[in-house]
C-alpha cells in the first residue's frame, strides 16, 4: 500500500473554491482503479491550509492517479486559488 500525505495551502478567501474544486475531484478518484482513500481535512486553527490523505493500492494506482483528465484539471483550477505548491509525502504501508 501507498500512502500520500498533501499539505495544502489556499488565497484568503478562497477555501470554499478550493473545497468544491476538490469534492469534485473526489467523485472521481474514488472510482479510479486501485484508489482505497481520498480524504481531504480543513485546519481547525488556519482555515487556508487542508491536508489530504490518499491511500493507493500499488504505485501503479498511483501514477494512473496523477495521469487522469480529471486530476489534471483539478490541478490547473486549483493553481491560480493556491499559496503555492502542496508539500507532498509519500510513505509505504507497513502494519
Amino acid at each position: 500500500m501507498i500512502v500520500l500525505t498533501a499539505m495544502a495551502k489556499v488565497v484568503d478567501g478562497k477555501g470554499k473554491e478550493f473545497e468544491r474544486e476538490f469534492n469534485k475531484l473526489a467523485l472521481k478518484v474514488r472510482k479510479d482503479p486501485g484508489v482505497i482513500a481520498y480524504v481531504l481535512h480543513r485546519n481547525v486553527q488556519n482555515p487556508n491550509q487542508y491536508f489530504v490523505f490518499e491511500k493507493y493500492e500499488n504505485d501503479e494506482a498511483l501514477k494512473y492517479h496523477t495521469a487522469t483528465p480529471h486530476f489534471q484539471e483539478f490541478i490547473k483550477n486549483a493553481n491560480p486559488i493556491s499559496a503555492g505548491p502542496p508539500e507532498v509525502t509519500a510513505y509505504q504501508e507497513i502494519v
